[in-house]
Parts: C-alpha cells; sequence; structure tokens
C-alpha cells in the first residue's frame, strides 16, 4: 500500500475546474429529498428550507465507519433526519449522479470524522456549498479534494457545467490551505 502511494503521480490542480453533474439540496423536506433521488432536479431558491447542523455522524454514521475503503460511497447522508425520517438509503447519491451537494448553517459539526468527506466523494460528490462550513469539516474535505463553499452563487454555474476558476473555492485561505486545494 505505502509503495503504491509512494509511486503516485502527484499534479497540480488547473486553474479552473468544471464539474459536470447533478445539485443535490439536503432540505428539510424529506419528499423533496426523495424527488431529487427520483431523477428531479430543483432549481436554486433560497426558500428551499435547507437543512442546518448536519453533522458528520449523519453524513457516516458510526456503523458505517466499519467501512474505510471506496465502499463508503454507498452510505453518504444515511443517517441525515429530516422532518423526523431519513430520505437517503444505500446507494441512492452515487446512483443520483450528483456532484455538488448543499447544506444551510454549520455543515459538518460534531465529531472530526475523516469518513464523512470521503464517503461523498467515493459517492461522486466534488464540491459542498452551505451557508457556513465547520472548520474541521471543511479541512478534511479540502484533504480529500472536495472543494467546499458558501457562494450560493456556484449553484447555477455548476448545474450550467460553466468552468468556474479555483480561486472561487480558495477565497482567504491561508498559503497551506491554497497549496493544498490548488
Amino acid at each position: 500500500m505505502l509503495t503504491k502511494l509512494l509511486e503516485r503521480e502527484v499534479t497540480k490542480r488547473s486553474d479552473t475546474v468544471r464539474l459536470q453533474g447533478r445539485i443535490l439540496f439536503l432540505t428539510e423536506d424529506p419528499e423533496l429529498i426523495r424527488r431529487q433521488l427520483r431523477g428531479e432536479d430543483l432549481d436554486w431558491d433560497p426558500s428551499i428550507p435547507l437543512r442546518d447542523d448536519i453533522s458528520t455522524d449523519e453524513i457516516t454514521p458510526g456503523w458505517v465507519c466499519y467501512y474505510y475503503d471506496e465502499k463508503l460511497g454507498e452510505y453518504p447522508y444515511v443517517g441525515l433526519r429530516c422532518g423526523g425520517e431519513k430520505p437517503i438509503g444505500r446507494n441512492d447519491v452515487k446512483n443520483g449522479g450528483f456532484v455538488c451537494s448543499v447544506s444551510g448553517k454549520r455543515r459538518g459539526k460534531g465529531s472530526s470524522r475523516e469518513a464523512a468527506p470521503y464517503a461523498e466523494q467515493a459517492a461522486g460528490i466534488r464540491v459542498v456549498i452551505a451557508e457556513n462550513i465547520e472548520r474541521i469539516y471543511r479541512e478534511n474535505c479540502e484533504n480529500r479534494g472536495i472543494l467546499a463553499s458558501t457562494d450560493f452563487s456556484l449553484i447555477d454555474k455548476i448545474r450550467r457545467g460553466e468552468e468556474l476558476p479555483l480561486e472561487a473555492f480558495i477565497g482567504d485561505a491561508g498559503r497551506i490551505e491554497r497549496d493544498i486545494i490548488g
């Protein structure tokens, strides 16, 4: 395993990214989530009741963490409670072709569970957008190569498949963080 990692080619990202895929809005309304999982694409509307306070325990519940490889991609958000329900099941995110996940305030709160962004990435998520993102979760996303932003104007640009400047995801990051993202 270590030899494989040492021999892997490391390249820098280009100055722009193009993300092609669907947007998953993690909402308070379980039916809105189910509709998206069945193939409906929601237009971004600030009145959508986005789910706040999503913990890493909801992204990857403890029982999911027995897996430590790509199998995690079958389970992101299976612990997410919305309106008293858990509307996301095994393989739903992966099978939905989602590239972006959107939520409200305090995304990634709680434990610093590194399996959470790994599960999201293995399911196809390449960017997370939220009103604010907890520091450790954001760092774990960046270390896995998932882009994170609080800029909701990116949603429609991603949906249209536009080329986005990497700077849109870097913002006021420090030098080390810039190097990791870029």
